[in-house]
């Protein structure tokens, strides 16, 4: 998001056969970057795609690959690209695939799922010092300021993948599994199972949107009383 390079790396992020400066993205970095850190840091999510890249111009590289129970992210994805979730469920496909060719190909990588971080943030932790032994002062007990599908504010590390699968139909299921069974390798080497679109599921989505329609009507009705009486 430089300036610098915004017109470079911000136009067609997620095309992993563009062509990219990476000398002068280098440059650009170290200038921003504290160099006198033992660890600098990046962490966009179109270099994803780029790694094998990355690795090459910036030595020695470290890794931590993360992906994300598949139905949590297409909703989250769907939420802000409001088109049908098939869409969501293919770009989850392209974000498995390059992280799998990642985790086997690259020379310093470490990996783990969402969910195994975020249910077991001591064990991932313990994990990473391994990996990276600098990161001494990673604390996983902190509360921070985030935001979530209960929107924005301090929070501890937690699984939100629930609240997230709640909020999808039966149809979204079963629009999501079309694509996915057509990847179950990527199913299988990272753990997940597949939903299945049953009645129950239809009740919770329905639970869930009651939800949060109420709290969003409670959110407005309090910013509105705050803007009233700050005046």
């Amino acid at each position: 998001m430089l300036d610098s390079l915004k017109h470079v790396m911000r136009e067609d992020p997620w095309n992993p056969q563009k062509r990219l400066p990476w000398l002068a993205i280098k440059e650009q970095w170290e200038e921003v970057w504290d160099m006198s850190k033992p660890i600098l840091l990046e962490k966009s999510p179109p270099n994803v795609a780029r790694a094998f890249a990355i690795e090459k111009f910036f030595r020695p590289a470290y890794y931590i690959a993360m992906v994300r129970d598949p139905y949590a992210f297409c909703e989250g994805r769907r939420r802000r690209h409001p088109k049908n979730i098939e869409l969501s469920a293919e770009f989850w496909v392209d974000c498995a695939t390059y992280q799998l060719q990642n985790i086997k190909g690259l020379e310093k990588v470490i990996h783990f799922r969402y969910e195994d971080f975020t249910d077991r943030p001591v064990d991932i932790r313990n994990r990473i010092l391994e990996f990276l032994p600098a990161l001494q002062d990673l604390d996983v007990t902190q509360s921070f300021e985030a935001r979530s599908i209960q929107g924005r504010g301090a929070k501890q590390i937690r699984n939100f993948n629930q609240e997230k699968i709640d909020r999808l139909t039966a149809r979204d299921i079963k629009a999501v599994n079309s694509v996915l069974r057509e990847h179950d390798h990527l199913m299988t080497y990272f753990g997940y199972e597949y939903l299945e679109p049953t009645v129950g599921q239809s009740l919770r989505y329905l639970r869930s949107t009651a939800a949060f329609n109420t709290q969003t009507i409670v959110d407005k009705g309090k910013r509105f009383l705050a803007r009233r009486f700050n005046r």
